[in-house]
């Protein structure tokens, strides 16, 4: 069975190579691509782990 994708269809909205990153690097650059779609990401430690939060900022976003 062949798998591919049709990538003509996908819009890309950045891209950042990371080497040896840290997980707060990620979410600093999801944030800076996403922000202007309404789209901010949180992060926290807790103890050994890490919580990732996504949050809808847009003017249409409807509490849980």
């Amino acid at each position: 069975m062949k798998v591919s994708a049709d990538h003509e269809k996908l819009v890309m909205l950045g891209q950042r190579r990371f080497n040896g990153f840290t997980p707060y690097q990620v979410v600093t650059f999801l944030n800076q691509i996403l922000k202007e779609r309404g789209v901010i990401f949180g992060l926290r430690q807790l103890g050994d782990d890490n919580e990732l939060t996504i949050y809808d900022i847009s003017d249409n976003a409807k509490e849980p």
